[in-house]
Order: C-alpha cells, then sequence, then structure tokens
C-alpha cells in the first residue's frame, strides 16, 4: 500500500465515522436517513481505498448503534454491494440501497435484542421506510456529490 491509498483510505473512514456520529439520531433503527451513506457512490471513483475506508468507518459508526453486536455483523453482507459499485461503478448503488433497505428490516424484526425487537408485520412497513432513506442518501445525495467530484477529477 502506497501513502496515497493509506490516506485516501482513512480520509474516508474519518469522513463517514464524522458523518455518522454528527447526524446519530438519523443514522440507526427502522426510519433512517444515514446521510455518510452518500459517499458509497464515491466508491464508482477513488476505488479499493474508498471501499476499504468506508468498510472501516462503517465498522466503527456501528459500534455505537443501538443493536450491539447485530448492527457489527451486518457489515459483511453489505461489502458485495460495495464492491460491485467499484467494479461497475455507479450503476451498482441501486444494488447497494435495496440490500440496506432488505438487511436492516431484517434485522430490526427477527434478530434485533429483545428491547429493540419490532413485530414482523412490520416488515414491509420498514422495508420501505429503510429503502426511502437510502435512496435519499445514496441516490439524491451521493449521485449529485460523485458527478460534481468527478467533473471536477476530469478538468
Amino acid at each position: 500500500m502506497n501513502s496515497r491509498f493509506v490516506a485516501l483510505m482513512s480520509v474516508f473512514a474519518g469522513l463517514y465515522v464524522v458523518l455518522g456520529y454528527v447526524l446519530h439520531p438519523i443514522s440507526f433503527l427502522q426510519i433512517q436517513v444515514r446521510v455518510a451513506d452518500a459517499l458509497y457512490p464515491l466508491i464508482a471513483i477513488f476505488g479499493l481505498p474508498s471501499l476499504i475506508g468506508l468498510v472501516i468507518g462503517h465498522f466503527f459508526l456501528n459500534l455505537s448503534s443501538p443493536l450491539g453486536i447485530i448492527d457489527l455483523l451486518s457489515i459483511p453482507l453489505f461489502v458485495p454491494a460495495k464492491v460491485a459499485i467499484w467494479k461497475w461503478g455507479l450503476k451498482a448503488v441501486p444494488l447497494h440501497v435495496i440490500s440496506v433497505g432488505l438487511w436492516v428490516p431484517t434485522m430490526l424484526c427477527f434478530f434485533a435484542p429483545s428491547e429493540i425487537l419490532l413485530p414482523s408485520f412490520l416488515f414491509w412497513i420498514i422495508v420501505v421506510t429503510v429503502t426511502i432513506g437510502e435512496f435519499i442518501a445514496e441516490i439524491l445525495l451521493g449521485f449529485p456529490l460523485t458527478l460534481a467530484i468527478q467533473r471536477r477529477i476530469t478538468k
């Protein structure tokens, strides 16, 4: 790993954690817009260093999750969707949105600790709310951010 790789990885990890902690109340549970997820489309531009940095940042943010260890275990489930963004670019971002939109409700309805566990009949409602939140973060915020940075880099 060269110094540029490590620097980019560190910047992305730090940005993810800071955005997540600053906007902590809207980053967890059944109605969420994790604004830090707007950084995921940037994997299409910055590649592997951003992917690794965002996974590391996601891990550290999830340390503060009300779901505890369950939320930490979810991180490897999203890595394939992040790799898809790295390999296929922005067209793979909806895959990440859908994977988050399906996993978070599954976790909340079936695997969460009893004090957070939600009734399973709410599953599809939570799928909709979480997917909308991810859509806002990754598509409505992340796409314009990525396109603006891409234009700036190619000048």
